[in-house]
């Protein structure tokens, strides 16, 4: 008797024991990286607010605990199709994209290179606005002009 206990004890250890209910909790925690009680805490608020969409997602955790792999392999074909299908709505941008394949671009260089450009632009300016304020010559020009200022007061009052 005490070894069927041990090996119950072992079994449980292990994760593949247990209950339908606690492999799904302990396979979630351990995904999540939250302790158990969190999991059942969502869950019982879950079902206090809407039985249905607690029983829904349950079930559905239950399968990707399950079937560790399958829904993310199967929401990462679907957002493929989908970049496919936008990426293909134009002819302008299926010639971009072949040129630049051919050339050893990436996808991200293809989608934002105009957003790219003028960022660069904007950096370069910026640059060039910092070196111009922080240089010598216009600390100089700033205090010309304040003396020429101050002149200009004395001699119109």
């Amino acid at each position: 008797m005490s070894q069927k206990h041990q090996y119950r004890c072992h079994v449980n250890a292990r994760g593949s024991g247990g209950g339908f209910f606690s492999r799904t909790v302990g396979g979630l925690s351990r995904k999540f990286g939250v302790p158990g009680g969190v999991i059942i805490v969502g869950f019982i608020m879950l079902f206090i607010m809407s039985a249905p969409l607690a029983l829904a997602t349950f079930l559905g955790a239950w399968y990707w605990v399950r079937n560790p792999g399958k829904l993310e392999a199967a929401v990462d074909r679907a957002m493929e199709s989908t970049r496919r299908a936008f990426r293909g709505g134009s002819m302008h941008e299926d010639q971009a994209h072949s040129a630049a394949a051919a050339a050893g671009a990436h996808d991200e260089d293809l989608d934002f290179s105009e957003l790219r450009a003028r960022f660069e632009d904007l950096e370069v300016r910026a640059r060039r606005m910092e070196e111009h304020v922080s240089s010598d010559e216009y600390q100089l020009r700033r205090k010309f002009d304040d003396i020429e200022g101050k002149k200009g007061d004395v001699t119109s009052g």
